[in-house]
């Protein structure tokens, strides 16, 4: 988010910064439709950005799928191990 603030901000100071000497009027008109923008086209950046990671993350997910897959088959395989025997303590309650 902090990006496309700095890119809103960016443009519209350029645009400013261009258009100011020729007419201070003019600057003063489309500073905020070229800031508008340029925030879009960076939330569109970021978005695209975004969406390679997203499909990078499917990989590791279907990676981390597969090791639950085995690591499930490989506790199933397993015997189980012995209960500890019961102590004396266990077949008293106490109110």
């Amino acid at each position: 988010m902090l990006f496309v603030v700095a890119a809103a901000l960016g443009g519209g100071v350029a645009t400013a910064a261009l258009l100011g000497p020729v007419s201070p009027l003019v600057a003063l008109i489309t500073a905020p439709f070229i800031a508008s923008a340029t925030a879009l086209l960076a939330s569109f950046a970021v978005a695209w950005s975004r969406s390679r990671d997203a499909s990078e993350n499917q990989v590791s997910d279907l990676q981390t799928d597969a090791m639950v897959a085995a690591l499930r088959t490989l506790a199933e395989q397993a015997k189980p191990a012995a209960s500890a025997p019961r102590s004396s303590a266990e077949h008293h309650r106490v109110a």
